[in-house]
């Protein structure tokens, strides 16, 4: 049987959601049977390195938190700059992905990324209608790149991402873009709750599309880390997945201090690191393998496109 959407969204439990996120994600993007390495990865990862935002206590949190309108208004709003600033970090590391059908893989993901921000500010004006001025909404529209699969790549000037993506990105993508999905999960109850109820349906279309692809992400990214995993000698992938888990889980605490759930630009700005990729975080990890993609690999005829 394959997993699908409907089957996260029918989901009772709050509890251990990665798991079954990954598999769908997996389902939807490759099949049933695919990516077998990844998905032992993750599984080893998430026994030995259990996060935080994969439990009941930070689900209830949010809830909590997303009670206040204005809170949820500044949460969505944050989102949407994430977004807008993810999609250029994606925009410059597509620009020198050594493969094609990699470069194109990333390309998707900034343009779904730049997408996004625009999405989330019309769940902000569905959501919370009136709430804000015009002039400042028309500015807004800035916090999306505007990126498009027919433009031209190019490196954003001055980016640390600007550099050919290793595995550990895709490790960390993997894993930021579950937390994502959780988060959206979360985020879809609070908004049904605060919006007007003529509203409601459009914003539910603008959620679903939301969850769409953040489910592709995941699953383009599983593809990709299943494909090095097989020519990387011993565990070092499984290694380095859960030493990543293991700095995801220490920012996630650190940000629920702070009330706060998912990064955002003035998180980051505390962390020299945050913003200059895995070369320059403290949490590198020299032992663990870094090799590019190699070029010539292609997605086999049963697996999906990122594309949506």
């Amino acid at each position: 049987m394959t997993l699908n959407k409907n089957d996260l969204l029918n989901l009772q439990r709050e509890k251990d959601r990665i798991s079954f996120i990954a598999q769908v994600a997996v389902h939807q993007y490759g099949g049933s049977d695919a990516f077998p390495l990844y998905l032992k990865a993750i599984s080893e990862a998430l026994d030995s390195e259990p996060p935080p935002f994969d439990t009941e206590g930070y689900s209830s949190t949010y809830r909590n938190s997303a009670l206040d309108p204005r809170w949820l208004a500044t949460s969505i709003l944050t989102n949407a700059e994430m977004e807008g600033d993810g999609a250029r970090r994606l925009w410059s590391l597509a620009t020198f992905a050594p493969d094609g059908e990699e470069r194109d893989l990333v390309k998707q993901h900034a343009v779904d990324e730049s997408r996004h921000a625009l999405y989330y500010l019309a769940l902000l004006d569905l959501a919370f209608p009136d709430a804000i001025e015009p002039g400042f909404r028309q500015e807004l529209r800035q916090l999306s790149p505007g990126f498009s699969m027919h433009k031209e790549l190019y490196p954003i000037e001055g980016s640390p991402y600007a550099r050919p993506p290793t595995i550990d990105d895709y490790l960390q993508m993997n894993i930021a873009e579950i937390r994502t999905t959780i988060h959206h999960m979360m985020q879809r109850s609070a908004i049904r709750a605060h919006c007007p109820e003529e509203n409601l349906p459009q914003a539910l279309k603008v959620l679903d599309q939301l969850l769409d692809d953040e489910l592709a992400h995941v699953g383009y990214t599983a593809m990709l880390i299943d494909r090095v995993a097989a020519r990387t000698p011993g565990n070092r992938v499984g290694a380095l997945f859960r030493k990543r888990f293991r700095d995801f889980n220490l920012i996630t605490t650190q940000e629920l201090g702070d009330n706060a759930f998912g990064c955002s630009l003035e998180c980051c700005a505390k962390r020299e690191w945050c913003r200059a990729g895995p070369s320059a975080s403290p949490f590198s990890y020299s032992d663990a393998p870094l090799p590019d993609l190699s070029p010539g690999l292609s997605v086999g005829t049963s697996q999906g496109s990122a594309s949506h």
